[in-house]
Parts: C-alpha cells; structure tokens; sequence
C-alpha cells in the first residue's frame, strides 16, 4: 500500500521488546507474549523482524509487478494480503494473478479493498465482492482507509464506512480487518470500531497505539522491505501471534452436509476484538 503521508526510516534501528496480545474470546482467553526483534539496514533500507512466534507477511499490488511467489514462500513469508480493487471501479491489474500464485504457493492469502470516501459506497462494496471470490482458508478481507475527502465530515466519513464493512461481512461472513495508518486511525478512527480488528502502518520502533476498546492484529513496519522475488521495494508487516492464532482468523472449512445453505455454512464465528 502506498502512504502519501508516512516517509520510511533513515536509520538503523534494532527493537527488542514484548509485545502483548489483545485477549480475544478465539485465542483462548489468554494473553500471548512475543518476543520482536525489529532492524532496518542503512545501506539497502531492507528490514526484516524475527521471532519463534511473530510471522512475517507483505502486501503487494501493481506496485510489485509480476511477483516470483516461489521464492517470496521460500524467504519466510507466511501470509500477504493482495490489492484487488480502488474505489468505484479499479481493479488491479495484477490481482487475478497474485491471488492465484499465492494459493498455489500455500501462502495465507487476504485481499484489500482502497476506499476512496469521495465514490459512491454501495458502488465500491458491488465491486468488491464482484471480484473476489474467498475460499476456506483465506484471510478476512481488508478496507484499506487512508485518504480524506475534502469537506466531509468524521461522521459521514465512518458511516459509510460502516456501511462497506457490515456489507462485506454480510456477503462472506466474516468480519473484514481494518488498515490504516497510525495518525489516520488517531483522527478518524479511533474508539469508532471496537468489533473489528485493526492493521495498523507505522514506520517507527514504536508499536502501533489505539484505543483501549480497540485492538491491532497486524503491523505494517516498513514500505521499503526487500523481499527475494520481488523487485521492488515491498511493504513488511508482522502479525502478533502464532501460525494457530492467524489461522484461527481465517476462513474455515464448510461442513461436507449439512440443511443449511452454502452461504449459511459459510458463516461462522471469528474471533473478536
């Protein structure tokens, strides 16, 4: 994703810190600690985080290019999120293909929507959903909010927003995930959207800060990692907790029978905020 607003870190810095999990009914009602260790590379400005338990994932869009998932799977990452449409009527043009390597290749995969406030909402949730196609597996989808529209106000920004994620959640059963940008969320977001969870974009040694009713799943670190089949600079994230805890989040396997309909079946319960 690209962020007009953030510019990346300049220097070399080395993070060492526990990280709490946020208690959620599908994490076992306990508190998970991880151990993170954050460094960036002056001379390439390639950063990469490490830990037994912190799983490393990107996100990609035409900014990438054709994109050697092969290797990318064979570097470490774990999961990616995919652009598949902006606003009323784009679709990116590498999503068809990105989406598809990343389920051959078993990496995790999600798709993100870019909101622009200033299109129509129930044009931009039609396009969506038109394009995406979730599979059991897959991660939630994601609404990517980082931009204003002049004139608008906070809460005629949130409601539609609101109205684009109760629809999508609606449409596949799942609660979408929330991305942002730290100071985006501070303004705009914070406290409005305390049943979803949160991935938030901050280029600092600092970890992302929100609300006490709200919670952060996911943490976009860099916008210029260096990842082995990709040829560009590609943006890191890390999310806070295990292989089993992100699994959780995804889609799961539908019920071989069952009285209910498919879209029914496809339903279910995920963990909350």
């Amino acid at each position: 994703m690209m962020l007009t607003l953030l510019q990346s870190l300049q220097r070399r810095v080395v993070l060492t810190g526990l990280l709490c999990l946020v208690t959620t009914a599908g994490f076992n009602s306990a508190t998970a600690r991880n151990s993170i260790v954050l460094t960036t590379e002056t001379n390439n400005d390639a950063r990469t985080a490490s830990s037994s338990t912190s799983l490393k994932g990107i996100d990609v869009s035409r900014w990438q290019k054709e994109v050697d998932w092969m290797q990318v799977k064979e570097s470490g990452v774990k999961f990616a999120f995919v652009k598949a449409t902006q606003g009323d009527f784009r679709i990116d043009p590498f999503f068809a293909r990105n989406w598809e390597e990343t389920r051959r290749h078993d990496i995790k995969r999600g798709a993100y929507h870019f909101f622009k406030p200033e299109a129509p909402v129930e044009d931009q949730i039609k396009l969506f959903t038109s394009t995406v196609s979730l599979a059991p597996g897959d991660l939630p989808p994601v609404l990517d909010i980082e931009v204003v529209k002049p004139g608008m106000s906070g809460e005629e920004l949130r409601a539609n927003i609101r109205t684009w994620l109760e629809a999508v959640t609606k449409y596949y059963g799942v609660k979408p995930i929330i991305y942002t940008y730290q100071n985006y969320y501070k303004k705009w977001l914070k406290g409005h959207f305390p049943d979803y969870h949160f991935w938030i974009a901050r280029y600092s040694p600092v970890k992302p800060e929100v609300h006490h009713t709200d919670n952060w799943m996911f943490w976009q670190y860099t916008d210029s990692g260096s990842v082995a089949g990709i040829n560009s600079a590609v943006d890191i994230n890390f999310f806070a907790g295990d292989w089993d805890q992100l699994t959780q989040l995804c889609l799961p396997d539908m019920p071989v029978a069952s009285e209910q309909s498919p879209l029914q079946q496809f339903k279910h319960r995920v963990p909350q905020p």
